[in-house]
């Protein structure tokens, strides 16, 4: 007597999972297509995204780049100019000891 009570309790645990089995997978199979199409639209929503934002960046680092290679450019025709007025001034400065030394020793 006591092993009906169990044996119909245990039928009823089976039967309802099962349907709850089957009932998941229909829900599965109906729900799939949208979950993966919407997935595949905020994927390919991110792409789009990141694919901006890394045009961005690039433009950014190109002009910062850019900027630091005119700096660059200007300080090294500073230098440049300023080593030219140096030498100048050396030869001026040589000439005039010569002419110094060349007006003495006449």
């Amino acid at each position: 007597m006591d092993r009906q009570p169990q044996s119909s309790g245990n039928n009823g645990l089976v039967i309802g999972l099962i349907a709850g089995g089957m009932i998941g997978a229909g829900l599965a199979i109906a729900f799939a297509p949208r979950l993966r199409s919407e997935l595949r639209q905020r994927l390919t929503a991110s792409a789009n995204d990141l694919s901006q934002r890394y045009q961005e960046v690039t433009t950014r680092v190109t002009g910062v780049v850019d900027g630091m290679t005119a700096k660059g450019q200007a300080v090294r025709d500073e230098v440049a100019d300023a080593v030219g007025r140096g030498a100048r001034q050396v030869e001026q400065i040589a000439m005039a000891s010569k002419t110094g030394r060349t007006s003495r020793q006449s």
